[in-house]
Parts: C-alpha cells; sequence; structure tokens
C-alpha cells in the first residue's frame, strides 16, 4: 500500500540484520508505531517470538492483526464466498445501474462534467466510502464496490481482519490521489487523466491480489495489536521485551492522509468537508509527536518508561532535521540518557506527501538512523 514513511525497504537494508541480531533472547517484539505493519509482519514471520502492536489509528491495527494475530494461512474460499456476497449486495443496491453507466463515461467523456454528475450521484447513496469519497479519490462504481465489500466482510475472526486488511490495501492502490489520500486528483487539465486513470482501476482485480498476498502469511507465535498511545502501551511493557520505535517525524498528523482508511475500518457514515472530503478535526487521531511543542518531550518520557522496566528497544528515525522539532542527533542524545546505544546509518527513500516532478519528487533519498539500545 501506499504509506509514508514505511520500513518495507529498509528491512531489506540494514534494518532486517539490526532486528535479527536484537531479537534473539528478548520474549517480546513490540512495534509501537506499527503503521504500515511492515515490521510488525516480518518478525512475526520469521521468529518463534511473541509480537505486540500498536498505534493510534485502526486501519493500522488492522493492518497488524490480519498476520501476527493467525497461526495458520487462509483458504481462499473466504474470498470467493465473500465476493459472491458482495456482488449481491451490489446487485440489490437502487443506484448499481446509475453507477454502472457513469462508469462507461470515464474513459471517453470530459473528465469534468463526468465529475461533476459522480459527485451529485454520490451524495445521494446512503453509504460510508460512496457518501464521503465518491466522486472524489473514487468513481461511484469503486465506492458501491468498497462499500458492498465492506458490508458483507467474513464473520469468522481470522477472515474478517484478513479481508478488512485486503480492503484497506484495495482502497490505498484504488484511491485517485498522489501518493496519499490527503487531497485526491482534481477533474482538470492537469490533473484530470491521472484521475481517469485511477477511477477505472478494477476494485476486484486489486481485492484478488490483495487477498492472495496477506491470506498465505501467519505468525510463528500469536500476538495481538491494539489501538493505543506509544506512551501507554509502553507502562505495560517488562524487562525481556524489546521494543520498535518509528515514531511520527512529519509536523503533519498522519490522520490527515489516512482519513479514508480510518472510514474504511470503521464502517459507519461521517461528515466531511472540503476537497480533502476530511472528518473534523477532533474525530481524526492526533499524535503527539507529531506536534513541535510536545514531540520532544513525549519521546523522552517513551524512552524513560521503557529503560525503567529494562526494556531494549530499536529506534529509526530520519538522521538530519525533521518538521516536528526533532532531529537524529537529538534523538540519540535523548535515548543516550537512558540506554547503551549501537549506531548505524542507511540510505532510504522518504514520501514527500505528494509530491510531483514539477515541484518536488514524490519520494526522495534519505539517511535514516538505526539505534539498537540496551537497557542499562
Amino acid at each position: 500500500m501506499k504509506y509514508m514513511g514505511s520500513k518495507r525497504s529498509m528491512l531489506l537494508n540494514g534494518l532486517g540484520e539490526a532486528i535479527q541480531s536484537a531479537v534473539p533472547g528478548h520474549k517480546r517484539f513490540v512495534d509501537m508505531f506499527t503503521g504500515s505493519a511492515a515490521v510488525a509482519w516480518h518478525v512475526a514471520q520469521k521468529y518463534d517470538v511473541e509480537v505486540l502492536a500498536g498505534d493510534l489509528q485502526k486501519y493500522s491495527v488492522v493492518l497488524a492483526s490480519s498476520v501476527i494475530g493467525r497461526t495458520k494461512p487462509l483458504k481462499r474460499k473466504w474470498l470467493e464466498d465473500w465476493a459472491d456476497r458482495a456482488t449481491t449486495w451490489e446487485a440489490a443496491s437502487d443506484f448499481v445501474g446509475r453507477t454502472k453507466r457513469l462508469q462507461k463515461r470515464i474513459a471517453t467523456e470530459d473528465i469534468k462534467s463526468t465529475c461533476d454528475r459522480a459527485r451529485d450521484l454520490c451524495a445521494e447513496m446512503p453509504y460510508p466510502i460512496s457518501k464521503a469519497y465518491g466522486g472524489y479519490y473514487f468513481s461511484p462504481q469503486q465506492s458501491l464496490t468498497i462499500d458492498a465489500l465492506r458490508a458483507t466482510l467474513p464473520l469468522n475472526k481470522d477472515a474478517r481482519c484478513a479481508a478488512l486488511a485486503s480492503l484497506i490495501w484495495v482502497a490505498s492502490r484504488c484511491a485517485a490521489a498522489p501518493g496519499h489520500t490527503a487531497q485526491s486528483f482534481k477533474p482538470n487539465l492537469t490533473a484530470g487523466e491521472f484521475l481517469k486513470a485511477a477511477w477505472q482501476r478494477d476494485v476486484g482485480a486489486c481485492l484478488h491480489q490483495s487477498y492472495d498476498a496477506i491470506a498465505p502469511m501467519f505468525s510463528k507465535r500469536k500476538g495481538a495489536a491494539t489501538k493505543t498511545d506509544a506512551n501507554d502501551m509502553a507502562s505495560t511493557l517488562k524487562e525481556g521485551d524489546i521494543a520498535f520505535l518509528d515514531p511520527p517525524y512529519s509536523g503533519v498528523h498522519y490522520s490527515r492522509f489516512y482519513h479514508v482508511l480510518e472510514t474504511l475500518v470503521g464502517g459507519k457514515l461521517v461528515a466531511v468537508s472540503g476537497e480533502g472530503r476530511y472528518p473534523e478535526i477532533g474525530k481524526r487521531p492526533q499524535s503527539k509527536y507529531s506536534l513541535v511543542k510536545s514531540s520532544e518531550d513525549a519521546f523522552e518520557a517513551l524512552l524513560k518508561s521503557l529503560a525503567s522496566v529494562g526494556t531494549d528497544a530499536i529506534i529509526t528515525f530520519p538522521a538530519g532535521e525533521a518538521s516536528n522539532g526533532l532531529s537524529g542527533e537529538r534523538v540519540t542524545e535523548l535515548a543516550n540518557q537512558f540506554f547503551r546505544i549501537k549506531s548505524s546509518k542507511v540510505t532510504s527513500r522518504f514520501s514527500t506527501l505528494g509530491g510531483n516532478s514539477r515541484n518536488r519528487d514524490a519520494r526522495q533519498p534519505s539517511e535514516e538512523m538505526i539505534l539498537t539500545l540496551t537497557a542499562r
């Protein structure tokens, strides 16, 4: 899925080796800012250790749970039965005829007039994704299909979680947005062709690809994921645990970029506004780590809490200055108060939150720091 700060590439470029060296001898691995869940999945599949994960955002908890919460692969029959139920649900909708007719016009008609009709249509629809994001991030047909899939998830706990995780991937991959879902493409001369291309992506095909990637994965030992603040989670850890810390480094709350995925997981109608289709700010998770005035104090308190109970840790953070007020140098200074440190640096690529070749590349090279911390 499209995710800023994903550690997937770093697992092949230094982080995997740091984890391999640090995990043996520990009883639990705790991914405290799990995000896309790439690290939690990696450790759960590779090491015979209980993996716990936490995040402020519900979609991250679902992604982590879909693999670390089960110890065997899932059969494809769950997907086939689910897709059949969704097809039946969609066919019974009063809007299916109009969404299909509009979908046929996307490739050939003026995108501005098509978009206007799409937004008018979706405004009438009583379904969470269609009502909030149809005509913006998704075509009416795409949004109706996503709503149908969300409404007909499997009842079995493991299959339901994996299915919802697959649908999160689908929404991320199909969203008509430059990089992340902070703003949808506008139906103009500049971005109209990108909007057309995104609105013609096949939700069903993407769903099969996503489920077929997630369902075979499973954990060596059953773990769990929780919606929680990292500092609160730290109070539950103990000696013998190793924590993985990949805190936000952006001064902009991540909830601005993933509100579509949060709505999808919630499965309920939400009031949204503006081109970004944001819920009101009070209904979006806010992190102390994205605020210049609180990021350092929050991080220092977290490290102090872990050290006080003898929990070891691995930290990843940009080596230079970050927009939340922290820097690699300052993070190292904070950690050095409580831990013995082994440090290394790797080159990776980070998201510029929807940049493009005209103003800035969507992803740029970045030097990232990996600190392995041993409690004193």
